[in-house]
């Protein structure tokens, strides 16, 4: 039983909401009433899960010796000594395949994408990640893929303002990410464990989280701004609204939920030092978790509703 257990956790199961990514588009077309699209866009985040669960088990079997000396990732089942390194990468190998099939099944698109997260993320464990700029480049190309991949595979349109948003938002937390692990861990150590942190000063780390949050919230106006975002059919509610409420721009208020949600993770990399673990931000900041489900319920409001 806890071989299961320790299989299951070596998937980094808290890291999967990534992935969630992948319904962005079937979510702001509009489209999340067609359960044919949302079966597919569904077997998709299976194949990501996957997919990105593979490449975690190699990177945690390269790092295995760096993780050791972090303080939340010792706990990795391969750092911890719960699952040999071979087990982990024949492990790895099953993963892939089983995505790929599930690829294969689901349409050439995304076969050709998922073999280009594999590469990318494979080169990004052995070479990229030490690479200044270059590492947080390459963890924002896994986020726009994800995205890509809900589009493409059910033949949306893409909406460039919301891929440039996801960029700029996933540097950003890529930045946070690298200042709170440098906050967190004494500088010798934090360099050990990974060494593209010693090119990253805390002055540079400071203006490149500014930067990248700004732009962040920038991308963000204008993607709700968008045409595709508020030029929509009449639904129910529309339909029975007075005519001086009858506004194709209510999508518009989400922005202050989204600028608060972007102003309470700077304080978490500031204040709270919890921004090296994103995937799990939200459990820790409750007032986080709330503003998102806040943020999902608004959305949803004024996309679908009104």
């Amino acid at each position: 039983m806890n071989t299961i257990k320790y299989y299951f956790y070596s998937m980094r199961p808290t890291q999967w909401v990534k992935n969630l990514l992948v319904f962005g588009f079937i979510f702001f077309n509009q489209e999340i009433y067609n359960l044919l699209d949302l079966k597919i866009v569904t077997l998709t985040f299976i194949a990501f899960i996957l997919l990105s669960s593979s490449i975690y088990l190699i990177n945690d079997v390269i790092d295995y010796k760096r993780d050791a000396i972090h303080p939340i990732k010792k706990n990795r089942i391969i750092a911890a000594g719960k699952m040999s390194r071979n087990a982990g990468i024949n492990f790895s190998i099953v993963l892939f395949a089983l995505g790929l099939i599930l690829s294969l099944y689901i349409g050439e698109y995304l076969v050709g994408i998922y073999l280009l997260y594999y590469i990318i993320f494979v080169v990004y464990s052995l070479y990229l990640k030490n690479i200044l700029i270059i590492d947080a480049l390459t963890t924002a190309s896994g986020f726009v893929l994800r995205i890509l991949a809900g589009g493409v595979v059910i033949g949306l349109s893409i909406n460039s303002w919301f891929v440039i948003f996801i960029i700029c938002a996933s540097l950003f937390i890529a930045f946070g990410k690298r200042r709170a692990e440098v906050t967190m861990m004494s500088f010798k150590n934090a360099i050990v464990h990974r060494t593209v942190l010693s090119s990253y000063p805390k002055e540079l780390l400071d203006n490149l989280i500014s930067m990248t949050a700004a732009i962040t919230f920038l991308s963000y106006i204008l993607f709700s701004y968008n045409e595709d975002i508020n030029s929509k059919t009449p639904n129910i509610v529309s339909n029975i609204l007075p005519s001086h409420l009858k506004n194709p721009h209510w999508f518009k208020f989400t922005i202050p939920i989204a600028f608060y949600i972007l102003a309470r993770y700077m304080y978490n990399i500031y204040v709270k030092k919890t921004a090296d673990t994103p995937e799990t931000i939200w459990f820790k900041d409750k007032y986080i978790l709330m503003s998102i489900m806040l943020y999902i319920l608004v959305s949803f409001v004024t996309l679908y509703l009104i």
